[in-house]
């Protein structure tokens, strides 16, 4: 369970409905690989059942998937859940199956389409007729935007009168009242006073865009010498774009934050 927008949306859902609504959950997810960091300790604080399942892993493997598959059934039949709520792509299509061998009701929330223009055709397809034949095994689909709605529909995977959109809420008080001081952490970051800051917050992943930003930041770099990117978080294609923004002659003008 890393460190991003999806997990996040997951782990705050269900410490609100142990904490807020004394509902009875159990969190079923699989074992945290890669840099972003993991949402684990805190799950594990939470109070509520946390189950992971050693091989409900991010990438796609054909011995693992059926094994987590198995797994899922087991924990769900020694559960016998009154909902099954599955996210993310592979995992959610996975739980999605599990659910409907056992007849239970289920919703799976879109946080984002595993299918997108750059891929394989093979990859892209394979994908969309996974999500098709998962969506005809879920009572109900939840989108955490309109446009996530929109792409599904439009990849006939679903009609949108089975899709209702709900926004992922977040913690605001670290941005409402911040520890420090921001020219403390400037200092610490190496930007001086007077430099204009860009910055973005996503994980260093695909669909994040942030190949957009680092190609156009030559342009701006011309217009404002003095300009920093300030890039916050970790991921897979660190060292990916970090080996670009050298080819720019921009490592001076970038800042990789990681995990903060």
């Amino acid at each position: 369970m890393i460190i991003g927008g999806a997990q996040q949306n997951t782990l705050y859902t269900v410490e609100d409905q142990y904490r807020d609504y004394q509902d009875e959950v159990i969190l079923m997810t699989g074992p945290t690989d890669g840099p972003e960091g993991t949402l684990i300790p805190r799950a594990e604080q939470g109070g509520f059942d946390l189950q992971i399942l050693p091989h409900l892993t991010r990438s796609i493997s054909p011995l693992n998937d059926w094994r987590a598959y198995r797994e899922l059934i087991a924990a769900l039949r020694e559960y016998q859940p009154d909902l099954v709520h599955t996210h993310s792509s592979k995992a959610g299509i996975l739980g999605r199956a599990a659910a409907w061998k056992l007849r239970l009701p289920t919703v799976h929330t879109i946080h984002g389409a595993a299918f997108h223009f750059g891929q394989s055709p093979v990859n892209y397809h394979t994908y969309i007729a996974a999500e098709k034949w998962a969506a005809r095994r879920c009572d109900r689909l939840i989108s955490v935007c309109d446009a996530m709605t929109d792409q599904y529909v439009a990849a006939g995977i679903t009609t949108r009168d089975r899709c209702d959109t709900v926004y992922s809420g977040m913690e605001v008080e670290p941005f409402l009242t911040p520890p420090r001081p921001p020219e403390e952490v400037r200092r610490e970051l190496g930007i001086e006073p007077g430099q204009i800051v860009i910055g973005k917050v996503a994980r260093l992943f695909h669909l994040k865009g942030h190949k957009y930003l680092i190609e156009a930041a030559k342009q701006v770099v011309e217009a404002q010498p003095e300009v920093r990117f300030l890039l916050i978080g970790d991921g897979i294609l660190r060292a990916e774009f970090e080996a670009r923004i050298a080819e720019l002659g921009l490592s001076d003008h970038f800042i990789f934050a990681g995990l903060v």
